[in-house]
């Protein structure tokens, strides 16, 4: 068992049933923050492995990623505004200062899906595009649909067809 990131994800659920109980707006509700977080570690897991990526980091930052929407209840510019909730989160954590920085970098970059990053930043970026998609969000930016295509292929998985 991965008992770290377990106890990592024991204390992002604590934090967000925290945030819950604010009484704020809400684009998403927060049972499918929960289900994202999770379900983007794993595939995080999966796309780190498959790139010779620490694993554990990349779960970790996949689950984090979405900190800065937890916290303000809104899309709009969530990944910058995760900067200041994931630095307090890590400095909580067993992690060094140079996984640390790496996963608020992340964070910070992960909308930027039509920009290349760093390893952890694409595998971030990855996890979130193909989870989005597979739990039916319509993905519609030229530029969604080319990362999505991609890591359709890179996982042997007959990418959408255009149009």
């Amino acid at each position: 068992m991965k008992w770290d990131f377990i106890n990592d994800l024991q204390r992002i659920y604590g934090y967000m049933d925290h945030l819950e109980e604010q009484t704020i707006q809400r684009d998403y509700p927060m049972i499918w923050e929960r289900i994202h977080a999770t379900s983007c570690a794993q595939m995080g897991r999966m796309l780190a492995e498959m790139r010779s990526v620490d694993t554990e980091q990349a779960a970790l930052a996949c689950a984090l990623h979405d900190i800065g929407r937890w916290v303000s209840g809104r899309q709009y510019d969530h990944a910058p505004k995760g900067e200041e909730p994931v630095r307090r989160f890590l400095v909580e954590g067993n992690v060094t200062e140079e996984t640390r920085e790496q996963i608020v970098q992340a964070v910070i970059n992960h909308s930027k899906k039509d920009q290349i990053g760093t390893a952890l930043e694409e595998i971030v970026k990855d996890a979130d595009i193909l989870d989005c998609y597979w739990h039916g969000e319509e993905i519609s930016k030229e530029y969604h649909i080319a990362r999505l295509q991609q890591a359709l292929k890179d996982l042997g998985i007959n990418p959408l067809k255009e149009g």
